[in-house]
C-alpha cells in the first residue's frame, strides 16, 4: 500500500467506521489501494463520495456500499471514468428501491461491464428495475436477474435480455416462483442453442407465458430438444414462424408447437424449408391452420408423395382462403374434401372431381347456363366428334376429356382443364358460331357474295324439296371454296387467332396459363420444313396464332404472301372483330395461299428458307379495302417444279380441340326445327337435306373402308335428328335437383336384436368450414332393455277417452280398396245429397257449388314411419302448472354437475310446491307413443320407436324401442317402460342413422318425426360450450340429408323458445311447438294423421 493510501485511509476511514462493519472496511481498504494510483485526485474523490452516500443512506445500505467498493477497481479497469460514474449513480438508485438488490448490481458488474458499451449500463439496470414492484418476492427476482446477468449476457445480446425480462414481467404477475425458476434455467437453456436462435425463443416464450403462463417453464426445459429436431439452418425461421403465429391466435401455444417440432422432425432436413415455406403462406390466413399443416405434414406423407404436397397445401390454402375455419378442418385432416384430396390424390385428375367448377367458371365468363361433360359422351353419339380427348362444344355444352395427366400434380392439371374450358367458352361467349353470311364484319369490307343458286333465299328459309340452297350460314360460307378443308383449316386458324386475343383482352387471369399452354403446343409442333409447301402456309398460320412468331418459316420467294397472311391474321385480333371478319380474313388468305402449289420437300426444288426473327406480328404496308385477292396475285411465281401432292390438314392443337362450325350451326338448326309449331313444314328439314350437307362437309371423318358411304352419312342424319329432340326434351324438362350421394354412415339394414351394440360411423356438418367433418361421430345401437309392461297399461287407462277418439279418427284413414271420394266438379255418377243442396241454395238465390259428383279412388296406404325420441337428462324436468319464469331457462353448458345441482333443486321445489308426484317431459312422451301405437296398429302404417341419448362425439347412443321390421308384442310394452332421461341430445347423427333405417325400408311415403324437449346440444358439439349454432345447423344438414333421400321430417319440441331455433334449423321442414306440453298426448296423433292423409 502506497503511502498514499495510508494516508487517505487514515484521514477518512473515521467518515465510515460508523456505516460499515469490519470485513467491508478491509474491502474499502483494498480499493483506495488499487484505485489511488489509477484515478485523478477529483475522479478519486468523486468515487469515495459514491461510496460514503452508499453507506450512509440507510441502515442496510452497507451492503450495497462494501459491494461498491469491493467491485470498484475490476469495473474502473473495462469502463472510462464518466461511464464509470453512470454506473455508480445506477447503483444508487438501485439502493433508493432496495440494497439487496443494489447489492446484486455491484456483485455482478464486474462480469457484465465486459459485454456491455457504458451507455448500455443504464439499459441494463433499467431491465431489473422493472422487475421490482416493492414486494420481498420481487426483491428477490429483481436480485436473481442481476445475478444472472453474466451468465446470460455470454449469450444473450442487451436487446434478446430485454425479450426474457418481458417474459419474467409477465411470469411474475402469476407466479414468481415459476419465474425464478425460469430464469435459472435460461443460462443454460440459451447455452444450448444457436445465436441466431434465442431472440426468437425468447420472444416465442413470452407470447407462450402471456397465451398459458403454466406452459413457459416446460418450453425452457424441453424447448430445446424440440428444436433440436429441425434442421440448424430453419431453426430460427420455425421459430419466427411460430412466435408470430402464437400472437396472433389466442391458444395454448406450447403443445402446438411441440407437436409442430416433433412433427417437423418426422421428415428429412432437406424438407423442413419447404414446409416452413408452405406454413408461411398459410399463417396470414390462420395461425392455427399453419400449425396444423406442420403437425399433419407426417401422416399425409405416409399416404401422397413429397412432390403431391404441394397440390395437397395448395387446395387447402385454397379452402382457408374462403373459409378460415374449413382451411383449419383440412388441415386438421377433419373435412371431408381434405379427406378425398388425400385418398385420391395422383398426378392424374378425373373431369369429375371439377366439372362443378368447372361448370361455375364457364357460366361466369359466358353468363348462360352451360354444362360439362366428358368428351367421350359427344364421340358416343355419332353426330360428327370422334375424339375422346380433345375439348370441343356443339354449342349447348362444354365437353372436355375425361381426365388429364399432363403434369405431375393435379393442380397444373387443372390448368390444363381450364384453360380447355376456357377456350371452348370463348367460342361461345365471343360467337364463333354465330356467323351470320349477309351481316358485316367490324374489320374487314365485305367481299364474300353468295353463290347464284343461293341468292333467292337466305340458309333458314330453305324447302323441304332439298332444291340448292345452303341449310346453315356456314355452309354457305364453305361453298365459296373449291377446297373446303384447306378453307375450313384456314377459318379455324384465324378464328382462334381471334379469339384468343379475345381471351387475354377479357380473362386476364388466365392469360399466364393460357401462354403457356401456347408455348407447349409450339414446343410439340412438326418441323416446318418438312412439309407440303400449302400445309407450311397453314402451319405458320396456327404457330402465329399461337404467338409464335419466332417460329415461323417459309421459303424466300412466298415471302410477300406470308407477311401479306400474317397482316390480315392480325387484323382479327382488334376488339371490334367479329366472327365474319375471321370469314373475310379467310377468303383473302384462302385466295394468295392456293396461288402456291402444294410441292412436298423432296420433289421440290432446293428452298431458301427464312424466318420472320420476330416476337410479334410483321409491321406493313395497310392493308388494300380494294379486291385485296387481286392486289396480291402475283406477289410469288407459282411452284413450277415438284409433285404437287394433295392438301392434308396440319396438326391440330391440342388445347382448342375439335372445332366444328358447320356443324354446331346446323345442330341449332334442327334444334329450332324442333321447336316449330306454326305452320307444318315450314323451317323443317329433311333427311336428304342433311345428307347432302354431311356428304360434302370436312368436319365429318368418313371413310370409305367404314362401308357404304351413303348407309355411313344416313347412320350421321338419324344421329343428329335424334340429338337435336333429345335437347329439345331436356329443354322442356323442369330443372331437378342434383344429388350429392354422400355416405353418412353404414347401412344398418334389418334391425339387430342382439345385447352387443352395433357401430355405426356418421359425418357431421361443420358449418363455419362448410364441410363434413367424416366419420366424425361414432354411433352404438342397442336395443333398450325391458322393463314393466305396467306403463303401457296405466297410460291406455288414464287416457281411456282419448284412446277411443284417437282409434275413430284413425280408422277413418284404414285402407280400403276402393273409397267413395264426395264433392267434386266431375266423377262417376251425382252425388244425391250435394244434388238437393245445390237446387235448394239455387231456389234461395244464393251461391251453389257445382261439385255434386262422386268416384271410386283405389287407395293403398304406404307408409312407415320412424318416432325419434329425445332421452336427454331435461327431458326428467317435471311439468309445473305455474307460469314459466326466467329461472326456468337454464343450460346446463353440457356439464353433468350443473345438471345434478339443477335437478337436486327442482325436485326439492316439487316436494314443497306441488307433492311427491309430478310427471316428466319423458312420461308425457312416452304416454304420446302407446296412443300413437294404439292407432298404427288400427291402420296397419309400418313403425318404428327409437330413443337417443349420449355425451360427446364418440358415445352417440341409439336404442331400438320397436323396429321398423317389428310386429307389436309384449316385449314393446315392456320396452316402453324403459325409456328414461340419460344424458346429451346430439342429434345430427341419431337422425342420419334414423334416416338409414327407412332408406332400407322399402315404403312409398317415408316420415321421420323427432320429438324433443329442447336445442340439440352435448359435449364437444360446437367450439365451445357457450357456442349453439354448430349443433343446430348439423342438425338442419341431417335434416335436409333426410329430405334428399326421399324421407318426411317433422319436428315436435315441448320447448317454449323453441321458434327460436327451429325457424332455423328447420326452415321449410316442417315443425311445431306445443306449448301446453299436457296437451302432447292428444296432438301427437293429430300431427300424424295430418302429415300421412
Amino acid at each position: 500500500m502506497t503511502r498514499n493510501a495510508r494516508e487517505f485511509i487514515d484521514q477518512h476511514e473515521g467518515e465510515l467506521a460508523g456505516a460499515l462493519p469490519a470485513p467491508v472496511l478491509e474491502d474499502f481498504r483494498k480499493a483506495v489501494a488499487d484505485l489511488i494510483g489509477i484515478l485523478p485526485h477529483e475522479q478519486f474523490d468523486s468515487w469515495f463520495g459514491e461510496g460514503l452516500t452508499l453507506a450512509r443512506h440507510s441502515l442496510r445500505s452497507w451492503e450495497a456500499a462494501g459491494e461498491y467498493f469491493r467491485v470498484s477497481p475490476l469495473v474502473v479497469q473495462v469502463l472510462n471514468f464518466a461511464a464509470f460514474q453512470n454506473w455508480s449513480r445506477c447503483g444508487r438508485e438501485l439502493v433508493e428501491q432496495s440494497s439487496v438488490i443494489a447489492s446484486s448490481f455491484f456483485r455482478a458488474s464486474p462480469g457484465v461491464v465486459r459485454y456491455l458499451a457504458g451507455w448500455q449500463i443504464a439499459d441494463w439496470t433499467a431491465l431489473g428495475q422493472r422487475l421490482y414492484k416493492s414486494t420481498w418476492k420481487s426483491i428477490s427476482l429483481a436480485s436473481q436477474y442481476y445475478q444472472t446477468s453474466p451468465a446470460l449476457l455470454g449469450s444473450l445480446s442487451l436487446e434478446e435480455l430485454r425479450y426474457l425480462v418481458d417474459l419474467l414481467d409477465r411470469l411474475s404477475e402469476r407466479s414468481y416462483d415459476m419465474a425464478a425458476a425460469v430464469l435459472e434455467a435460461a443460462p443454460a437453456t440459451m447455452s444450448t442453442l444457436e445465436r441466431a436462435d434465442r431472440g426468437p425463443f425468447l420472444s416465442f416464450a413470452s407470447v407462450i407465458a402471456e397465451s398459458n403462463w403454466a406452459d413457459a417453464r416446460l418450453f425452457f426445459e424441453g424447448g430445446p430438444a424440440l428444436l433440436n429436431q429441425i434442421s440448424p439452418a430453419d431453426r430460427g425461421r420455425f421459430l419466427k414462424l411460430t412466435s408470430n403465429m402464437a400472437r396472433a391466435g389466442d391458444r395454448q401455444m406450447f403443445p402446438y408447437f411441440a407437436e409442430s417440432a416433433a412433427a417437423m422432425g418426422r421428415s428429412t432436413d432437406e424438407h423442413h424449408s419447404t414446409l416452413l415455406e408452405m406454413a408461411e403462406e398459410l399463417a396470414p390466413h390462420s395461425p392455427a391452420a399453419a400449425l396444423e399443416f406442420l403437425k399433419s405434414t407426417p401422416e399425409v406423407l405416409d399416404v401422397i408423395r413429397h412432390q403431391d404436397l404441394s397440390a395437397w397445401h395448395a387446395e387447402g390454402r385454397r379452402i382457408l382462403e374462403a373459409s378460415p375455419e374449413g382451411g383449419e378442418a383440412y388441415f386438421k385432416l377433419e373435412s371431408g374434401r381434405g379427406e378425398d384430396m388425400i385418398e385420391s390424390l395422383s398426378a392424374r385428375l378425373d373431369l369429375t372431381r371439377v366439372s362443378e367448377v368447372l361448370r361455375l367458371y364457364c357460366k361466369a365468363l359466358t353468363g348462360v347456363r352451360v354444362s360439362i361433360q366428358p368428351s367421350s359422351t359427344l364421340a358416343e353419339k355419332g353426330v360428327g366428334w370422334v375424339s375422346e380427348s380433345l375439348p370441343s362444344t356443339e354449342g349447348t355444352a362444354i365437353f372436355l376429356p375425361g381426365s388429364v395427366e399432363r403434369h405431375q400434380d393435379k393442380d397444373s392439371n387443372f390448368i390444363v382443364y381450364k384453360v380447355f374450358a376456357t377456350h371452348q367458352a370463348a367460342h361461345l361467349e365471343f360467337g364463333s358460331f354465330d356467323f351470320a353470311f349477309d351481316r358485316p364484319g367490324g374489320v374487314f369490307e365485305t367481299t364474300r357474295e353468295r353463290p347464284a343458286a343461293s341468292r333467292r333465299r337466305p340458309p333458314a328459309a330453305a324447302g323441304d324439296d332439298g332444291a340448292d340452297g345452303a341449310l346453315t350460314d356456314m355452309e354457305l360460307l364453305f361453298d365459296l371454296f373449291a377446297n373446303r378443308k384447306l378453307a375450313s383449316d384456314i377459318f379455324t386458324a384465324v378464328e382462334d387467332t381471334r379469339v384468343d386475343a379475345a381471351v387475354a383482352r377479357e380473362y386476364g387471369g388466365i392469360l399466364p396459363p393460357y401462354r403457356a399452354m401456347q408455348g407447349d403446343e409450339l414446343d410439340v409442333r412438326p418441323p416446318i420444313n418438312e412439309m407440303p409447301m400449302l400445309q407450311s402456309l397453314v402451319e405458320n398460320l396456327i404457330r402465329a396464332s399461337l404467338s409464335g412468331y419466332d417460329q415461323i418459316s417459309f421459303p424466300h420467294k412466298h415471302r410477300a404472301i406470308m407477311h401479306q397472311a400474317l397482316e390480315w391474321l392480325d387484323m382479327v385480333k382488334r376488339p371490334e372483330a367479329r366472327v365474319e371478319d375471321s370469314a373475310e380474313a379467310t377468303l383473302r388468305i384462302y385466295k394468295v395461299f392456293t396461288s402456291v402449289r402444294n410441292v412436298t420437300p423432296g420433289s421440290a426444288d432446293e428452298l431458301d428458307w427464312e424466318g420472320l426473327e420476330m416476337e410479334s406480328p410483321p409491321d406493313g404496308t395497310p392493308v388494300p379495302t380494294e379486291d385485296e385477292g387481286e392486289a396480291v396475285q402475283g406477289l410469288s411465281p407459282a411452284d413450277s417444279d415438284g409433285d404437287e401432292a394433295p392438301y392434308e390438314s396440319p396438326q391440330a392443337v391440342g388445347f382448342r380441340g375439335e372445332f366444328k362450325p358447320e356443324l354446331v350451326q346446323l345442330l341449332a338448326r334442327l334444334r329450332d326445327s324442333g321447336q316449330d309449331a306454326g305452320d307444318a313444314g315450314q323451317g323443317q328439314l329433311t333427311p336428304e337435306q342433311l345428307k347432302e350437307l354431311l356428304e360434302k362437309s370436312v368436319e365429318i371423318n368418313v371413310s370409305t373402308s367404314e362401308g357404304d358411304l351413303s348407309s355411313t352419312v344416313g347412320m350421321f342424319v338419324e344421329n343428329l335428328m335424334k340429338e337435336a329432340q333429345a335437347e329439345q326434351a331436356r329443354k322442356e324438362m323442369p330443372p331437378g335437383s342434383s344429388t350429392d350421394g354422400d355416405s353418412t354412415g353404414e347401412e344398418p339394414g334389418a334391425e339387430s336384436l342382439i345385447d352387443e351394440p352395433a357401430m355405426f360411423f356418421y359425418d357431421e356438418w361443420d358449418f363455419r368450414a362448410g364441410d363434413y367433418r367424416p366419420r366424425w361421430c361414432r354411433l352404438l345401437e342397442r336395443l333398450i332393455e325391458e322393463g314393466e309392461p305396467d306403463f303401457f297399461e296405466n297410460a291406455l287407462i288414464e287416457h281411456a277417452g282419448l284412446v277411443y277418439q284417437t282409434r275413430k279418427q284413425f280408422e277413418l284413414m284404414k285402407p280400403e280398396m276402393f273409397r267413395k271420394i264426395k264433392q267434386l266438379p266431375d266423377g262417376e255418377d251425382i252425388d244425391l245429397d250435394a244434388a238437393i243442396e245445390f237446387l235448394i241454395d239455387r231456389k234461395q238465390g244464393q251461391a251453389a257449388s257445382d261439385k255434386i259428383y262422386w268416384r271410386r279412388n283405389k287407395i293403398e296406404r304406404d307408409v312407415a314411419v320412424a318416432f325419434l325420441l329425445d332421452m336427454s337428462a331435461s327431458t326428467d324436468e317435471e311439468i309445473e302448472k305455474r307460469r314459466p319464469s326466467a329461472a326456468d331457462d337454464v343450460d346446463f353448458d353440457d356439464d353433468p354437475r350443473k345438471y345434478v345441482t339443477w335437478w337436486i333443486r327442482r325436485q326439492a321445489q316439487a316436494q314443497s310446491h306441488h307433492g311427491p308426484t309430478v310427471k316428466r317431459i319423458i312420461d308425457l312422451e312416452k304416454e304420446s307413443i302407446v296412443l300413437l301405437i294404439k292407432a298404427l296398429e288400427t291402420i296397419g302404417d309400418a313403425y318404428g320407436i327409437y330413443g337417443f341419448s349420449g355425451y360427446g362425439r364418440d358415445n352417440v347412443e341409439f336404442y331400438v324401442i320397436k323396429g321398423l321390421e317389428e310386429t307389436f308384442s309384449d316385449r314393446i310394452k315392456r320396452r316402453l317402460d324403459k325409456i328414461t332421461p340419460i344424458r346429451s341430445t346430439r342429434m345430427g347423427p341419431a337422425i342420419r342413422h334414423a334416416v338409414a333405417k327407412l332408406d332400407a325400408h322399402d315404403a312409398r311415403v317415408k316420415i321421420l318425426f323427432l320429438l324433443s324437449d329442447g336445442r340439440p346440444q352435448d359435449h364437444g358439439y360446437g367450439r365451445d360450450r357457450t357456442e349453439k349454432e354448430y349443433a343446430i345447423h348439423d342438425t338442419k344438414a341431417a335434416l335436409l340429408e333426410a329430405k334428399r333421400q326421399g324421407v318426411i321430417p317433422f319436428c315436435l319440441t315441448v320447448d317454449r323458445s323453441g321458434h327460436d331455433y327451429l325457424r332455423v334449423m328447420c326452415q321449410d321442414i316442417g315443425y311445431e311447438v306445443v306449448s301446453d306440453i299436457e296437451s302432447l298426448p292428444s296432438r301427437l296423433p293429430a300431427l300424424y294423421r295430418r302429415l300421412t292423409e
